[in-house]
């Protein structure tokens, strides 16, 4: 049955891929490939792995906007120098199903490996509930610990981020704006300003971010069709050559808190 069944899979393969387009196709005819093997084919077919599905640029095929080509200077203080590469970098951003405080993640890469650890906290400080978040590297990764936590008095959205007691950031949601933005900024420069900002459709968690000085774009995150058919809060990130991706999960973790409060 393998060498008769070849041309049937073969036909299969070519009408799905000229009916489809992009990034669907490619998940189609790979679902397509995976059954042609498993009813007998007489060699293997390596399945697509999730870094050639997300080396795809599913950010250019699906919402367009072209690729992250600009190499970027790296901060003098990073918040995780392990996740600056010379190259664009893809990750996912997955909550966990199992949370005792509901705002638990996992970073994984485009090969799949596991980079980093979000683990949420909920202080009770006074009366008063404070969201914290702590971000932790995995082996493969180099860099050190650091914690986002939520302002208690604040006119808006503001979370500081801290290693080893000491501010090195800020993420804070724009108060006055025509549309609705949010902005970080390393505390490690004399006069701290905005460094990056991201603007875009936050209730439907897709938005890109942007130098402030030259609005180069230099990340993009957008949710996950898997959320149709899961619970759970999944997010690809496309991070430039070159910027410090902690950073960019970081605030992408704080919009998904953020907007899950107010749409709860």
């Amino acid at each position: 049955t393998t060498r008769q069944g070849r041309p049937f899979a073969l036909t299969v393969l070519v009408g799905v891929s000229r009916a489809c387009r992009g990034a669907m196709a490619a998940a189609i005819v790979a679902t397509v490939v995976a059954v042609a093997a498993s009813i007998g084919h007489s060699r293997p077919v390596p399945l697509v792995t999730p870094r050639s599905c997300l080396a795809m640029n599913l950010f250019a095929d699906v919402w367009g906007g072209g690729a992250l080509e600009r190499q970027q200077t790296p901060p003098r203080e990073p918040l995780l120098s392990g996740l600056i590469k010379g190259e664009v970098a893809h990750y996912v951003l997955q909550e966990k199903l199992l949370s005792l405080s509901g705002e638990d993640f996992r970073v994984r890469d485009s090969s799949g490996l596991e980079v980093m650890r979000i683990a949420g906290a909920n202080l009770n400080v006074g009366g008063a509930v404070l969201d914290k978040l702590y971000f932790a590297p995995c082996q493969s990764t180099a860099g050190r610990e650091f914690s986002v936590e939520r302002r208690i008095l604040a006119a808006t959205t503001c979370y500081d981020v801290y290693r080893d007691g000491k501010c090195i950031a800020r993420i804070e949601r724009e108060l006055f704006s025509l549309t609705p933005s949010y902005k970080f900024m390393y505390e490690s420069k004399q006069r701290p300003s905005c460094d990056f900002r991201c603007s875009g459709s936050f209730s439907q968690r897709k938005y890109t971010f942007t130098r402030e000085d030259d609005g180069t774009p230099i990340a993009r995150v957008g949710r996950n069709l898997i959320e149709f058919f899961n619970d759970v809060d999944q997010y690809q990130v496309e991070v430039a050559a070159g910027v410090d991706a902690a950073a960019i999960l970081a605030v992408a973790v704080v919009i998904d808190e953020d907007h899950d409060e107010s749409d709860g």
